[in-house]
């Protein structure tokens, strides 16, 4: 049996931007040596153990996620060379992937939202020799499947603004240097009174209130934020200075759940490459499958359609990156690849394991971690049942299918063209106001 291989294209892709990153002082390829190394002490802690990047990756890996015009690498400004590499890093580790220091989550609202000024100083920040990590905050405990139901309150004052309530699940909340924090102005308004700020980490009035304790993705510190007579200044307040009455933020957290689902369904691509490659050179170097009584061809099959299966979740990825990258609504599309790549997570690590069994997890324990990660992966970026719920209500507001390649120029080519900047990613997103 020989192990699954990257397509030549996905190959190339992945030298592309290599060499573009190597151009500023970062060795992917060592980078994802390091993370293989440390995957175990740090899904052990919770902590990113090393750290696996070195003092002359960190200018680069803060850097990611920002465009072009602030500093950010021209060969990453599309969601399909986004989802690319986050595929290649989630094959090295899940966790580490997601918990590599940049704006992250944060970037998609600030482009959206904020002014030309507002965000010229966030992207200006990351330009650090130091690690430095982005947050998204929205969701809360008791409102987490209805996002504009949120009970953080902004209060107006002559000084600014004040902000009050909590937030959980937040990825990297912990190590954060600063949060996109969405609050309502006025709750009787719904979604329109939902605004977006920017809040510094060392604001008196914010704290850490507690980190989760995760059965995988561990080293995400997903983190409860309490905000408690938190001050800002005005010019926290994310606003372009053209808004019309009837928008409102809610849209720019549609946006980044909308960049990031494929982004995350990207990793979970990856992080199931590896189990497929693990079990495999298991396999090949004498161990027999945990079920004695199954055959050669009962395991070629087995992992035949492992390979099906990871295959069309990434078909999955490109197709709506490719379509983010050209300016079309990606809501439904971003649902439907989050909601499919997680289940698929699901059934390829709990194939691999009852494959394997106790010897192959004792021979690679990555089996075991890549089966406790896939669980965390049904939650983050919205549940799979809700992600199923936005299909289905997308499916009956639209005339026409995601499937159907009519509604796209030309489908989804094999080889896309060169995408424009990352910005026109964020353009057209159809909003929901549920999510987790």
């Amino acid at each position: 049996m020989t192990p699954h291989l990257h397509t030549s294209q996905q190959a190339h892709a992945i030298a592309d931007i290599s060499t573009a990153l190597a151009d500023r002082g970062l060795d992917l390829d060592l980078l994802a040596t390091r993370m293989r190394t440390v995957s175990p002490e740090s899904d052990a802690t919770g902590e990113i153990v090393g750290p696996p990047w070195g003092a002359d990756d960190v200018s680069a890996l803060n850097m990611n996620l920002v465009p072009t015009r602030y500093g950010g690498c021209p060969a990453l400004q599309s969601l399909v060379a986004q989802a690319t590499l986050m595929a290649f890093l989630g094959e090295a580790d899940a966790s580490l992937a997601l918990a590599l220091p940049g704006p992250g989550l944060a970037m998609p609202p600030v482009v959206a939202l904020a002014s030309t000024q507002q965000q010229a100083r966030f992207f200006q920040r990351f330009q650090s020799g130091a690690p430095l990590w982005g947050a998204f905050a929205i969701t809360e405990p008791d409102y987490g499947s209805d996002a504009t139901a949120m009970r953080t309150r902004a209060r107006k004052t002559g000084r600014g603004w004040v902000l009050n309530g909590t937030k959980c699940f937040i990825t990297n909340g912990a190590r954060a240097d600063c949060v996109i924090t969405f609050a309502t102005i006025n709750s009787q308004m719904g979604r329109y009174g939902i605004r977006a700020f920017l809040v510094d980490c060392n604001t008196p009035g914010f704290t850490v209130s507690r980190i989760e304790r995760m059965a995988g993705l561990r080293a995400t510190q997903l983190a409860a934020l309490s905000y408690a007579d938190c001050e800002l200044t005005d010019d926290a307040l994310l606003a372009r200075g053209d808004e019309k009455p009837l928008d409102d933020a809610f849209s720019g957290a549609q946006r980044s759940w909308d960049y990031f689902r494929p982004l995350l369904s990207a990793v979970m691509v990856g992080a199931c490459r590896r189990v497929r490659a693990d079990l495999v050179a298991w396999l090949d170097a004498g161990g027999t499958p945990a079920d004695r009584h199954r055959s050669v061809a009962s395991v070629e099959a087995s992992l035949l359609d492992i390979d099906r299966q990871i295959a069309a979740a990434w078909l999955l990825c490109h197709c709506t990156a490719w379509k983010a990258d050209r300016g079309a609504a990606t809501s439904m599309d971003s649902s439907m690849t989050k909601a499919f790549a997680s289940r698929m997570a699901a059934r390829v690590t709990r194939a691999a394991m009852d494959l394997a069994g106790i010897d192959g997890i004792t021979a690679f324990p990555s089996l075991e971690q890549a089966y406790r990660d896939a669980k965390a992966f049904d939650i983050m970026e919205g549940t799979g049942d809700l992600q199923r719920l936005m299909i289905a209500r997308a499916a009956q507001r639209s005339t026409s299918r995601p499937w159907d390649i009519t509604a796209s120029p030309a489908g989804c080519p094999a080889q896309p063209d060169s995408p424009p900047d990352v910005d026109n990613a964020h353009r057209s997103g159809q909003e929901t106001s549920h999510d987790t």
